[in-house]
């Protein structure tokens, strides 16, 4: 032990020893008295064997389980990433655009039913039959085929060989091969046996594909065969014309073609309106049976007024009234198969289009000869019988509605009217044909219930009507009656951003009485950046026109009374170019003048900024927390560096300053940038609290107290300054108009 004191330890040692050792005596006289007792000893337990190894695929298997954990994790908390298109294939078709985006791209929105065009297998062998029959080609033989036959072989008019009396009738024809013509039943329009008439008869006659196609015609007619013939009879016209609406489309009423024409009888959007069809986004009336029947007829027996003939009639219905006209200015002659025979006298399709329809009105009157006497027609389907198979509705009543009381399916009710292209109703229209409201088509068993359960025509609408005017869009209107642009939308069916022209009719709230025009410039804001040249007329006043999309200079000029030269010139307007949505024309008319129909912002409404000015560049770059400054070049510089301390991309310096980014800059050198608020040095403060006039490095601060040397700023010229006279632009004679000074 005194070994162990003899050693040289520490002097913490030295004090922690006595304590260790005192410890120790402690808890062996505690170990001791415990064991007094004889201790029990438990069995050993088994000793477990040590887990096998995992094999490969458990391995494999935790692992797949663990990936496809953390990739349900990340779904659920990250946006999924958009995927790549996969590149097309050589001669593939191309993808489908994206209709919405390219509406809101032009401007453009349909003002009519806008489905994709379709073409019937019995339209597609119609156009197969031309185009094999008569190749669309300039050759010879074609030339020859569309030349009229020796006289002994013509048959006139009135369906005798060419040179012969009325009374007498042919025995045979001069050709053998054609002595079954003179069998044949005519139709009740007069036909000539044109060559072309003849090799169409051929084919139906003698093919069998020819055969099948003209009993398929003849299948199909029975659907609308008997409501348009009672409709040929009201209007004292031939009854085969109703082989015209085959032709056209096969019977399909829902049918459109790639020209834009639509419906039964094919008619284009502008001679729709013509004849009293409503054509528009919500109802295209094209696509009623029964209307559609109606303003056929009625086009059909004009063209016959006018020209004489059925075969310029039918010629003038598929070319267009103009058209034909201009082709028998142009070679002084009215005869049609003349026309026809001459180079360029008819479209290839109209060449082709009267004898399609002769021959086939000719063998639907020779069923047996054609093969088609035992076919069983379709169903027929009657359009026009009030209370069994139409109801009359009022406007504004929403579809749902109408197929709620009579016990259909949306869908169903939207199939049995596709005339009807919204959700609602609309306002009633303006047309020849007189009407009270609005027809819809229900199934014949339900339409007694329907028709009392639906609102009567002559109740009291549910809501307003507003009549759009020149210069007013969704917004002015929805802030004229107190509600939201979205809210008409949705009562209209209206795309997004959609413009409506003025004259269009727009559902609003039912009992609102539209604000003034000043309260609607008022709450809409309207700020106006007008040219920096001033005008000062002594006898007009200023006032502002707000353009829809579709407007036009020429447009707005003739409803406001001033020419479209003044308009360009006051606004600094291209020609050639369109007027877009959001910009502000100002116009100075007569002080005594209010135009009607027409939305004007008073000058005394609008928030004037000249361009570039002081208060331009505030309004423009004020809101995205930007000040205009103009900075000094330093040596080192770059447009870089810059746009990184003031906060600025480099192309939007190109942009501001009209300069290349791969432009030196020299020291001294002027430069204009568009600052973020937090990149400008703020200036230091006195005791007193005041700004010194300390500059910073290069910058024209527009915080300190005292301005430093800037580029003049253009005056605010939204009113005439102080004894200028008002000129086109400074050193030119001035307007026609009175000058006076201020």
């Amino acid at each position: 032990m005194r070994a162990f004191h003899d050693r040289r330890w520490p002097r913490w040692a030295t004090l922690l020893l006595p304590l260790l050792m005192t410890a120790a005596t402690a808890s062996a006289d505690t170990t001791g008295a415990k064991q007094t007792k004889p201790a029990q000893v438990k069995p050993k337990a088994a000793s477990k064997p040590a887990p096998a190894a995992p094999t490969k695929q458990a391995v494999a298997k935790t692992r797949k389980k663990k990936r496809a954990t953390t990739k349900k994790r990340r779904k659920s908390t990250k946006r999924p990433r958009r995927r790549k298109p996969k590149p097309r294939l050589a001669g593939s078709k191309a993808g489908e655009p994206n209709d919405s985006v390219r509406r809101q791209l032009t401007g453009e929105h349909p003002n009519h039913s806008n489905a994709k065009p379709t073409e019937s297998a019995e339209l597609k062998a119609l156009r197969e039959v031309d185009q094999e029959l008569f190749p669309p080609t300039m050759s010879p033989s074609w030339n020859q085929q569309l030349q009229p036959a020796a006289k002994t072989t013509t048959v006139d008019l009135s369906g005798l060989p060419d040179g012969t009396d009325a009374q007498a009738v042919p025995k045979t024809a001069a050709n053998p091969a054609h002595s079954w013509l003179a069998k044949l039943t005519p139709p009740d329009f007069p036909v000539r046996y044109d060559p072309a008439v003849v090799e169409y008869l051929k084919f139906y006659k003698d093919t069998p594909r020819g055969r099948r196609l003209i009993a398929a015609f003849v299948r199909k007619s029975g659907r609308y065969r008997k409501a348009i013939v009672d409709l040929l009879r009201h209007y004292g016209m031939p009854e085969d014309i109703l082989w015209l609406a085959l032709v056209e489309s096969a019977f399909n009423p829902t049918i459109h073609s790639h020209a834009g024409a639509a419906g039964l009888w094919q008619f284009m959007p502008a001679t729709g309106r013509i004849y009293g069809l409503t054509v528009n986004r919500r109802v295209d009336e094209r696509l009623d049976p029964e209307r559609a029947t109606h303003a056929a007829l009625r086009h059909l027996k004009d063209l016959h007024k006018r020209f004489g003939a059925w075969e310029l009639a039918f010629a003038a219905y598929n070319m267009g009234y103009g058209g034909l006209l201009g082709s028998i200015r142009k070679f002084n002659t009215n005869d049609y198969w003349e026309l026809r025979r001459l180079e360029a006298g008819l479209p290839y399709e109209t060449a082709l289009y009267v004898p399609k329809i002769m021959a086939i009105a000719i063998a639907a009157n020779n069923c047996k000869l054609f093969g088609c006497d035992a076919i069983t027609l379709d169903a027929p389907a009657k359009f026009g019988a009030v209370g069994q198979v139409k109801a009359e509705v009022g406007p504004g009543t929403k579809l749902a509605k109408v197929a709620k009381a009579v016990g259909l399916k949306p869908a169903k009710l939207a199939a049995l009217n596709p005339h009807i292209i919204g959700h609602r109703l609309p306002p009633l229209q303006q047309s020849t044909l007189p009407r009270k409201a609005w027809t819809v088509y229900v199934p014949t068993s339900t339409a007694p219930k329907a028709i009392n359960k639906l609102p009567l025509a002559s109740a009291p609408p549910s809501l307003g009507v507003h009549t759009v005017r020149w210069g007013e869009n969704l917004a002015a209107v929805a802030a004229a009656y107190g509600t939201s642009s979205g809210f008409l939308e949705q009562l209209n069916d209206l795309f997004p951003h959609q413009s409506t022209r003025p004259g269009t009719q727009l559902f609003v709230p039912r009992g609102r009485t539209p604000k003034p025009d000043r309260k609607i410039a008022e709450e809409l804001g309207r700020v106006a950046v007008v040219p920096d040249h001033a005008f000062d007329y002594a006898d007009r006043r200023r006032v502002f026109y707000e353009p829809v999309f579709g407007d036009t200079v020429e447009d707005v000029a003739r409803v406001c009374g001033v020419t479209a030269g003044e308009i360009r010139r006051w606004n600094h307007l291209d020609r050639h170019a369109r007027l877009q949505r959001g910009m502000r024309l100002q116009l100075f008319i007569p002080t005594d003048q209010q135009p009607a129909n027409v939305l004007l912002f008073e000058e005394a409404t609008v928030d004037l900024i000249t361009v570039e000015s002081p208060k331009f560049f505030s309004h423009v770059n004020g809101p995205r927390g930007r000040q205009r400054v103009e900075i000094t070049a330093r040596a080192g510089d770059t447009w870089r560096k810059l746009g990184r301390r003031y906060g600025q991309s480099v192309s939007s310096l190109e942009r501001i300053n009209h300069k290349s980014r791969r432009s030196k800059l020299r020291p001294g050198d002027k430069v204009v940038v568009y600052a973020k608020d937090s990149a400008l040095p703020k200036p230091p403060k006195t005791n007193g609290g005041k700004s010194t006039n300390a500059k910073p490095d290069g910058v024209a601060n527009p915080l300190s107290a005292t301005p430093q040397k800037q580029t003049p700023a253009k005056p605010d010229l939204a009113k005439p300054q102080p004894g200028q006279r008002a000129t086109d632009k400074p050193g030119t004679t001035p307007l026609r108009a009175t000058a006076a000074t201020k």
